[in-house]
């Protein structure tokens, strides 16, 4: 049965009457306007319906009103030439594909480019939004510091989203190199694959996720944090530098740098740790370390959810305080 929703799109209804999207089966709880982005197929003069989509992110999230539930749902390539900025709260974006792997796309325009390099690829500074199937990649041939996503918003989920920081390999070898940097509290990421091993992290230092001033309690589970690097004291986890607050947990995530690629060097610091972190870092038992051959630089607090750490994970600090 169809009944007309948002923007008087027929919509599939299922039980209780919750409004269905057709590929994939799964209910969605928005009680907002609905709005499909397809830079191939679309364009900005467009409805913004299913059939009738925009070409852009932008025109779409004009469209939408902060904290009314909206969503916008996203097929296929989209490339942006600045900052994608998400700036309303409980705003929803979903690509139409399955798995961190996903064909739904924030691309920069050519990671062949050796000029008009901006950060970040994204900003998120909306609150209680759903990411969901979302992959990017960011990085051109520009000595300059380039980060994928930036999470500013809080009290934000993520799930099945990939964000790429490794698009080119001058980039990649750039000390600023980010896949995510996380300035908010009480953030949600699931079943997400961040970093990149595509392309070798070579000459500069540099991290896959970094804590800015505001980052706070948030969770990763199910995560995988991927790097191939040439470089011993690239790390994972940079927390090293500012105060957080809360806990920060990794629930049954695997960080990996790649050693099977050529060149590769085994890490000597995954997770850097500051003594005035605040927060406490909490690795569970299920999580594992691949490709490290040191142990966590830190002075401040790392614990684990059992009396000792398995095996497998004998190679990082832990305290059962």
């Amino acid at each position: 049965m169809t009944t007309p929703g948002a923007n008087n799109l027929p919509y599939l209804v299922g039980q209780f009457g919750t409004p269905i999207w057709g590929v994939s089966g799964s209910p969605l709880p928005f009680t907002g306007n609905y709005f499909w982005v397809d830079e191939t197929n679309g364009s900005d003069g467009n409805t913004g319906g299913p059939s009738d989509p925009f070409a852009t992110l932008t025109q779409a999230l004009s469209r939408c009103i902060s904290n009314n539930n909206d969503v916008i749902f996203l097929s296929g390539t989209v490339h942006v030439g600045a900052t994608l900025a998400w700036n309303k709260s409980k705003t929803h974006l979903i690509g139409l594909s399955m798995g961190a792997y996903s064909t739904a796309l924030i691309s920069v325009s050519s990671v062949a480019a050796t000029t008009g390099s901006f950060t970040p690829l994204v900003n998120v500074t909306g609150a209680g939004c759903i990411f969901q199937n979302i992959g990017t990649l960011s990085g051109i041939a520009q000595a300059a510091a380039q980060v994928s996503w930036a999470e500013a918003g809080g009290s934000n989920t993520y799930i099945g989203c990939n964000f790429n920081q490794v698009g080119n390999a001058t980039a990649a070898a750039h000390a600023g190199n980010r896949a995510l940097t996380i300035a908010s509290t009480n953030n949600t990421f699931l079943n997400c694959v961040i970093g990149g091993d595509g392309i070798v992290r070579a000459t500069g230092t540099n991290y896959t996720v970094e804590m800015l001033a505001g980052a706070g309690s948030s969770i990763f589970r199910g995560c995988t944090f991927s790097m191939w690097s040439s470089v011993a004291a690239s790390a994972q986890i940079n927390a090293a530098t500012v105060t957080c607050t809360g806990y920060m947990m990794f629930d049954d995530c695997t960080f990996i740098n790649d050693m099977g690629n050529a060149g590769a060097v085994a890490s000597t610091l995954p997770l850097l740790i500051s003594a005035t972190a605040g927060a406490v870092f909490v690795v569970a038992p299920s999580t594992v370390f691949l490709g490290i051959a040191g142990k966590v630089a830190t002075t401040g607090q790392l614990v684990y959810i059992s009396s000792a750490p398995p095996a497998t994970l004998g190679n990082v600090a832990s305290s059962t305080t």
